[in-house]
């Protein structure tokens, strides 16, 4: 026990005075470069998607049927009425960080969202109506629609002042039927 308290106070003494011990056959290491004493953070306009919420349709045109019989009826709808859906942003910013916010629903959100969409005349849906029922159906364009904030970065990692926005991209021409 003595033997190990020794061994213990001789090692304080060499780290307090500076000097080390080196096992016999180790070759001494040099002292790695100090580390840097607070986090670096390249400066720059940041994108955050904080939320994907639900997606909606850009209807373009829209149609109903009616089955007032007691069995299932075919139905077909097509288009009458197409037209043109763009990316769009609830906030106002800079061509740069608004091609940013764009890359970023592409990137984390939906690989196959677009800048604009056209829904064709023509396009067409068919099936069945249940009895004694009405169904709905709505053409047009989805939209991958989200939420985030956008802010300048400063060197310390810290933000300025957020601007919150929503932001929609469209994806897909679609029609959704429902009663």
């Amino acid at each position: 026990m003595y033997a190990k308290k020794a061994a213990f106070a001789s090692a304080v003494v060499l780290a307090v005075s500076g000097l080390s011990v080196v096992p016999a056959g180790a070759a001494e290491v040099a002292p790695s470069e100090p580390k840097p004493q607070a986090l670096y953070c390249t400066p720059g306009n940041r994108v955050v998607i904080s939320k994907n919420t639900a997606n909606t349709i850009d209807v373009k045109y829209r149609t109903s049927v009616t089955n007032s019989t007691g069995s299932k009826q075919n139905y077909k709808f097509t288009s009458k009425k197409g037209g043109t859906t763009t990316f769009g942003l609830s906030i106002t910013v800079s061509a740069e960080l608004k091609a940013g916010i764009f890359a970023k629903i592409g990137a984390e959100v939906n690989g196959s969202v677009s800048r604009s969409l056209t829904a064709e005349i023509g396009e067409e849906v068919s099936g069945t109506v249940k009895p004694r029922s009405t169904l709905k159906g709505d053409f047009g364009n989805w939209r991958e629609n989200v939420s985030g904030w956008t802010a300048y970065m400063y060197s310390n990692c810290s933000y300025g002042t957020k601007k919150y926005f929503n932001a929609w991209a469209p994806y897909r021409t679609n029609w959704r039927v429902y009663y």
